[in-house]
Protein backbone atom coordinates (compact mmCIF):
# COMPACT_ATOMS: atom_id res chain seq x y z
CA UNK A 1 0.00 0.00 0.00
CA UNK A 2 1.72 3.16 -1.47
CA UNK A 3 0.81 6.54 0.27
CA UNK A 4 -0.78 9.19 -1.51
CA UNK A 5 1.15 12.73 -1.55
CA UNK A 6 -0.31 15.58 0.15
CA UNK A 7 -1.53 17.85 -2.50
CA UNK A 8 -2.37 21.46 -2.15
CA UNK A 9 -5.09 22.49 -4.32
CA UNK A 10 -4.85 25.43 -5.89
CA UNK A 11 -8.62 26.50 -7.45
CA UNK A 12 -9.78 29.45 -9.91
CA UNK A 13 -6.84 31.98 -9.15
CA UNK A 14 -4.84 33.51 -11.86
CA UNK A 15 -1.18 33.84 -11.69
CA UNK A 16 0.59 36.86 -13.42
CA UNK A 17 4.26 37.24 -13.02
CA UNK A 18 5.18 35.39 -9.76
CA UNK A 19 7.22 32.20 -8.65
CA UNK A 20 5.54 29.14 -8.93
CA UNK A 21 6.20 25.56 -7.57
CA UNK A 22 5.04 22.51 -8.95
CA UNK A 23 5.49 20.08 -6.81
CA UNK A 24 2.74 18.51 -4.42
CA UNK A 25 0.47 21.06 -6.04
CA UNK A 26 -3.10 20.09 -7.74
CA UNK A 27 -3.60 23.90 -10.00
CA UNK A 28 -7.37 23.36 -10.76
CA UNK A 29 -9.09 25.87 -13.55
CA UNK A 30 -6.12 28.27 -12.95
CA UNK A 31 -4.66 30.64 -15.43
CA UNK A 32 -1.14 31.17 -15.31
CA UNK A 33 0.80 34.03 -17.33
CA UNK A 34 4.39 35.18 -17.13
CA UNK A 35 5.43 33.18 -13.98
CA UNK A 36 8.65 31.60 -13.22
CA UNK A 37 7.39 27.95 -12.15
CA UNK A 38 9.52 25.68 -10.70
CA UNK A 39 9.71 21.83 -9.74
CA UNK A 40 11.89 19.41 -8.56
CA UNK A 41 10.40 16.14 -9.77
CA UNK A 42 7.32 15.64 -7.34
CA UNK A 43 4.18 14.83 -8.17
CA UNK A 44 1.80 17.70 -9.08
CA UNK A 45 -1.59 18.01 -11.45
CA UNK A 46 -2.33 20.57 -13.79
CA UNK A 47 -6.61 20.28 -14.56
CA UNK A 48 -8.09 22.69 -16.67
CA UNK A 49 -5.25 24.77 -16.57
CA UNK A 50 -3.72 27.39 -19.00
CA UNK A 51 -0.23 28.43 -18.98
CA UNK A 52 1.47 30.63 -21.37
CA UNK A 53 4.58 33.09 -21.44
CA UNK A 54 6.05 30.80 -18.65
CA UNK A 55 9.38 29.78 -17.52
CA UNK A 56 9.84 25.73 -16.06
CA UNK A 57 12.74 25.91 -13.81
CA UNK A 58 13.89 22.49 -12.82
CA UNK A 59 15.81 22.17 -9.67
CA UNK A 60 17.21 18.81 -8.30
CA UNK A 61 16.78 16.11 -9.10
CA UNK A 62 14.13 16.96 -11.80
CA UNK A 63 17.41 18.89 -13.55
CA UNK A 64 19.66 15.75 -13.39
CA UNK A 65 16.38 13.71 -15.07
CA UNK A 66 16.40 16.59 -17.91
CA UNK A 67 20.27 15.92 -18.45
CA UNK A 68 19.84 12.55 -18.30
CA UNK A 69 17.25 12.69 -21.14
CA UNK A 70 19.18 14.98 -23.14
CA UNK A 71 22.17 12.70 -23.47
CA UNK A 72 20.59 9.35 -23.97
CA UNK A 73 18.68 11.49 -26.81
CA UNK A 74 22.36 12.88 -28.26
CA UNK A 75 24.17 9.00 -27.76
CA UNK A 76 21.26 6.34 -28.43
CA UNK A 77 19.87 7.43 -31.76
CA UNK A 78 16.79 5.77 -32.44
CA UNK A 79 16.24 4.22 -28.88
CA UNK A 80 13.15 5.42 -26.94
CA UNK A 81 12.13 6.78 -23.33
CA UNK A 82 9.33 5.41 -21.53
CA UNK A 83 7.85 6.65 -18.56
CA UNK A 84 6.27 3.49 -16.43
Amino acid sequence: MGLEPNYIVVDGQTFSKTKLVLDNHVYKNCQIDACDVYYSGGQYELIDTRVTNSRLILNHPAKGMYAAIQIFKMKSPGSTIVAE
